[in-house]
């Protein structure tokens, strides 16, 4: 929950004054408030100064900011620490506005990067670095990185073992001794995690898993047509994956067609529409389809059998199978409304 008539970009403004210029320069630049995020050496050639200098101006500065900041503003940073507690004492470095800041404050950058800043100089707090396994992420003192790297894991490796996403309660039972943690705390796991990630029905499942975590055209594909459990028309497939908003990257529907033609996860089976092969769809022209099916009765089948086991495998109207039964070379009648292969 945000955190009311709370201004992190006021409160760092204010406290910035008390620096000398240097130190005012250093830390909006390294901290990207006022000014783009700059480098040690981009600042250091700016002042004309050494890496190693402007590092020790960033933390003598930080280091004022943070006496003034903690005693100044005690209700704040109180607020912050309570809030970070409901949320499970961790958060994703990208998310922090979301989660502290009023709607006014949340699509500005100086708002954000003061948050973020504050964040750093708090003794409650510790920064958790980008790796291979966590983003870039806010931890709450009292708690272990390592304890929860431990948990991803233990969890990553019964994933890996059923293949398919589980709820929290099922991970617990699995791993007892992980009950010695806030369920909030559990709860918030996935989103630091770059192993493991959260669905939309609050899953756990792993994010490589396309079903999941799509990041390619063909996996997004994969993850709508998964979720909508029938077949799709490739325009509506594209549509949805817009709707989803999975990213930013424009969403075209001649590259969607392209891409479930080329990727044989997909089956057509209707004009235009598309099935997961995984349903038991299989890929063919409908008089092959017919075939198949006949292939299993080889003393032939009723009319009205035939359109029942077709229409399972494609989105076809019947009077699509009945032409198909009546021109193609393929098939005859053996008695009345009855066929069988020729």
């Amino acid at each position: 929950m945000a955190i009311k008539s709370f201004s992190p970009y006021g409160i760092v403004h204010d406290a910035l004054s008390a620096l000398k210029s240097n130190e005012q320069r250093v830390i909006t630049g390294r901290f990207g408030i006022d000014s783009p995020r700059l480098t040690l050496s981009a600042i250091g050639k700016d002042l004309k100064l050494s890496r190693e200098r402007v590092r020790q101006i960033e933390r003598d500065g930080l280091k004022k900011l943070a006496g003034t900041i903690l005693e100044s503003h005690k209700d704040s940073i109180s607020k912050i620490v309570d809030t970070f507690a409901k949320n499970g004492g961790i958060s994703v470095n990208h998310k922090i506005a979301d989660k502290f800041l009023e709607d006014a404050y949340k699509g500005d950058p100086n708002q954000f990067n003061s948050l973020a800043l504050i964040f750093f100089i708090m003794p409650q707090l510790k920064k958790v670095k980008k790796t291979r396994e966590l983003e870039d992420s806010w931890i709450m003192a009292e708690l272990s990185r390592s304890e929860a790297i431990k948990v991803i894991n233990d969890w990553v490796e019964h994933l890996e073992k059923i293949q398919k996403p589980q709820s929290l309660d099922v991970l617990l039972k699995v791993h007892p001794h992980h009950n010695k943690y806030e369920i909030t705390f559990l709860s918030e796991l996935p989103s630091i995690s770059k192993r493991v990630i959260k669905t939309e029905d609050n899953m756990i499942g792993l994010a490589s898993w396309a079903e999941v975590n799509p990041r390619n055209i063909r996996d997004k594909i994969f993850y709508i047509l998964k979720k909508a459990n029938k077949p799709l028309h490739f325009e509506e497939i594209a549509n949805r994956i817009k709707s989803q908003e999975f990213d930013k990257k424009k969403v075209v529907k001649a590259t969607v067609h392209n891409e479930l033609i080329a990727d044989n996860r997909f089956v057509l089976v209707g004009r235009g529409v598309y099935a997961l092969r995984e349903w038991g769809y299989k890929p063919g022209t409908v008089s092959e389809i017919i075939s198949s099916i006949l292939e299993k009765n080889k003393s032939g089948m009723r009319v009205d059998e035939i359109v029942k086991e077709v229409l399972k495998q494609r989105v076809v109207k019947k009077n699509t199978i009945l032409i198909n039964l009546k021109t193609k070379d393929l098939f005859k009648k053996v008695a009345e409304d009855c066929y069988s292969l020729a």
